[in-house]
């Protein structure tokens, strides 16, 4: 019984790990577009992100359009971000809002 209990634990243990998997990872950035106090992103895959100053704030903002510049510059490519569900983002539709934004060193 206690195999048994150990082996449904790892199970969905393994099954939630792979739903967590960062769905952005390891794409680059190809161009920055702004638009009043937000940007967005046009990332390899085809997909644009966009980061809003009402969704991050000031500070975080500044944070991310600098690593952005950073990541261009040196050919980084992204680790984890979590991209929501597709938005018009002015006047480009299928823009998806991040919040996490991180890259692989």
């Amino acid at each position: 019984m206690k195999i048994f209990m150990v082996s449904v634990v790892l199970l969905i243990c393994s099954l939630t790990s792979l739903s967590a998997v960062a769905s952005g990872e390891g794409l680059k950035i190809k161009s920055v577009f702004y638009c009043g106090e937000d940007f967005s992103m046009a990332m390899s895959n085809g997909d644009r992100w966009v980061v809003r100053k009402a969704d991050v704030g000031e500070q975080k903002l500044n944070h991310f359009i600098s690593m952005a510049m950073y990541m261009i510059a040196a050919d980084k490519k992204t680790a984890n971000v979590f991209p929501k569900e597709p938005i018009s983002w002015c006047g480009n539709a299928n823009t998806r809002p991040i919040t996490i934004f991180s890259f692989i060193v």
